[in-house]
């Protein structure tokens, strides 16, 4: 069942551009993982059009799961379980559509609990997008000799 929202002494421009910044968000099965390294994780996308947010520019929330996606798999790394504790990010410059662009996650702090992992999103030009602080807290160790977690929807098609 669709709500439409009350829009109550608000102008009919005002209220359809509210709304249409509820659009569907994708291109999630684009990220490619170029690099693992204990404490550190590479990925690269380039952005599809479902990415846009109302202005033609990707969507910080999908940059956003770019940073998280990025350093949660750059402390799985190191052998432990994680969750995202906090986020912090930066937004430099606007990424296009279209645009290529690399995901560098380094872990700063390894601690016993948590970790502290910088996040930078770079452009094919080399610029700066993006920087991020992620904390993360840590659940448990992996264990070497268990089959790793099955993914809750399948894959992304690059990754092999």
């Amino acid at each position: 069942m669709v709500h439409l929202a009350e829009s109550i002494d608000l102008p009919a421009y005002l209220r359809e551009g509210c709304l249409n910044h509820l659009s569907d968000l994708g291109g999630f099965a684009a990220v490619v993982s170029e690099e693992l390294r204990r404490g550190f994780v590479r990925n690269r996308v380039a952005a599809p059009p479902e990415t846009s947010n109302l202005f033609r520019k990707v969507h910080g929330g999908y940059l956003m799961y770019l940073v998280d996606v990025t350093a949660c798999m750059a402390g799985y790394t190191l052998g432990k379980r994680n969750v995202t504790q906090q986020a912090s990010l930066n937004f430099i410059r606007g990424v296009e559509v279209g645009d290529s662009v690399a995901v560098e996650a380094r872990v700063l702090h390894d601690g016993s609990s948590t970790a502290l992992v910088e996040v930078r999103i770079v452009d094919g030009n080399g610029r700066l997008c993006v920087t991020a602080e992620v904390g993360l807290f840590f659940v448990g160790l992996i264990d070497p000799a268990a089959l790793p977690p099955e993914p809750y929807f399948p894959r992304n098609p690059g990754v092999v």
